[in-house]
């Protein structure tokens, strides 16, 4: 099996808790937290063992809950190359309402990294040894580090030889569309924030059309949630089906959708059976209760009946174009 490297540069310590209730102005009485790693590519690396996959998570990491991360992460098995930094790294907070079953999410940016840390998460990526087959990249910013990061690690894609997946959004989505890049993976909504807000169908395919008929990447796959995905490269555009499932949690879809389609790609598939497989992957993630990822026996599972609906459908040439 290729190798499989994630780079989370906003990882997050996640803490889900319950109330029976949420109530303002009141003193809330929780349930006893749990724990969890989470942020972009280190969620990816997580969903990828549980597809029966490996990765190494390269990520920041500063602090107590710096610490507890590199520990969690651990205790799942998977291997870690952190680069220490002084800020501590963010906490994120769910609380689940038990009353109704809704699930407040609270987000912060995350830490301001110096300019020598976040070189130092570049020059992690450039020195691995060997070089390996795919490199994920996955997540927002934190403050500080440039718009074009992305962009940078697409660069040494392009130099030492690994096939870099992006999965993010704003303007680190828009530099990552850079020579070096394999695949990138907005979904709708992020594909319409950097064409001015449109979300014509239209506008999106030959959004992703023009990536990739400017070298900005070998492959577009944009995520629709229930509507599955449409995978654009040089041989044109195909949609592919998301299987029907019954929805638990939407968390965790994208990430785990990322995971099917590295896994797939590091079994030695073609690019159509990985994204279906990621597609399986993402719909598997739905239904999970709770903040689980996916489980490899649903995503397999899914896998196995989609390839019997054959929902890739190759869809005629348009003629729009967009800069992006």
């Amino acid at each position: 099996m290729k190798t499989i490297v994630t780079l989370t540069m906003n990882p997050a310590l996640n803490m889900f808790l319950e109330v029976p209730r949420v109530v303002a102005g009141r003193k809330l009485r929780c349930e006893t937290p749990v724990y969890g790693a989470g942020g972009g590519g280190i969620s990816v690396s997580r969903a990828i063992r549980r597809l029966g996959g490996t990765s190494t998570a390269i990520f920041p990491a500063g602090g107590a809950t710096g610490d507890l991360l590199i520990d969690l992460l651990r205790r799942e098995t998977i291997p870690v190359n952190a680069v220490h930094v002084t800020e501590p790294t963010r906490q994120d907070v769910s609380v689940l309402e038990r009353a109704t079953g809704n699930d407040f999410r609270f987000f912060v940016p995350g830490p301001d990294l110096a300019a020598n840390e976040w070189e130092q998460c570049l020059r992690a990526v450039r020195s691995l040894d060997p070089v390996p087959d795919i490199v994920v990249a996955s997540g927002t910013l934190p403050p500080c580090v440039p718009v074009d990061f992305y962009g940078r690690v697409a660069a040494i894609a392009r130099d030492i030889g690994f096939k870099l997946i992006v999965d993010t959004s704003g303007e680190p989505l828009r530099y990552a569309a850079a020579e070096g890049t394999y695949l990138l993976k907005p979904n709708v909504a992020e594909v319409a924030l950097i064409t001015g807000g449109a979300i014509s169908q239209t506008i999106i395919e030959a959004a992703a059309r023009a990536i990739v008929a400017t070298f900005r990447a070998h492959a577009v796959v944009i995520s629709a949630g229930p509507a599955g995905a449409m995978l654009v490269d040089g041989r044109g555009l195909r949609r592919i089906a998301a299987p029907v499932v019954p929805v638990a949690s939407k968390a965790g879809a994208g990430d785990s959708m990322v995971a099917g389609i590295a896994v797939a790609l590091a079994r030695g598939w073609d690019l159509d059976n990985a994204v279906e497989f990621g597609v399986a992957a993402g719909s598997a993630a739905v239904m999970a209760t709770g903040h689980q990822l996916c489980r490899r026996e649903d995503a397999e599972m899914l896998f196995e009946r989609m390839r019997g609906d054959s929902p890739a459908v190759p869809d005629a040439n348009l003629t729009a174009a967009v800069t992006l």
